[in-house]
């Protein structure tokens, strides 16, 4: 299905901080977009590698309850030509596309591949800007979805680590993926606490 990538890979875009606990009523919707060429691997088989994880995660961070639905064969969406665009330009063209949604809820691009080569020279495995309702992550990562998510809900690089588990591992939204490293499969206790201040800011009554 997807191989691990030898070389170091980057993640994209930031901002803000703050802490907050956990509890309240609404949900937060994530509309998957799966790629048109993903049609061999089906929604159930991208839950469990992909989605379950950050879920999971997700779980310990907040008790808004998360709505996860999968759309295919969306003209105009799941066959951009992301291989014949640059990351930005594939990202601009999804977060045209997709309908208008409030922030609070998130839309995300699921392609086989990376998203190529990056103002930097390095492979883009996803892009999302901090805070904002839509993103891209490639599957040749299993972590690119979890970065991307982080992103969307204020989630920082800087606020990222690395730990112990027991092997050395990147925590989501670690800039730098380096395919000798683990990974967590959640995010740093700061990150986490971002991640709960967004959410209850965003999902409150």
């Amino acid at each position: 299905m997807t191989k691990p990538l030898l070389a170091t890979l980057v993640f994209s875009m930031t901002m803000a901080f703050q802490a907050a606990p956990t509890w309240a009523a609404k949900s937060l919707v994530l509309t998957l977009y799966p790629h048109d060429e993903l049609a061999d691997i089906s929604d159930e088989k991208l839950r469990h590698d992909f989605v379950q994880p950050w879920l999971n995660e997700m779980r310990e961070i907040s008790n808004h309850s998360i709505e996860v639905i999968f759309k295919r064969n969306v003209a105009g969406i799941t066959d951009i030509p992301y291989r014949e665009m640059s990351p930005e330009d594939t990202h601009r063209t999804f977060s045209d596309a997709t309908p208008p949604q409030p922030r609070s809820n998130k839309s995300v691009l699921l392609a086989r591949d990376t998203f190529g080569i990056n103002s930097e020279g390095i492979e883009t495995v996803g892009l999302a800007k901090s805070g904002y309702a839509d993103g891209i992550a490639s599957l040749a990562t299993y972590t690119a979805l979890g970065h991307e998510l982080g992103h969307m809900m204020k989630a920082t690089h800087e606020a990222a680590e690395l730990r112990y588990n027991p092997w050395r591992c990147e925590t989501y939204v670690f800039p730098l993926r380096n395919s000798l490293r683990s990974n967590c499969y959640r995010y740093s206790d700061q990150n986490r606490a971002i991640i709960a201040d967004y959410l209850n800011n965003t999902l409150r009554d």
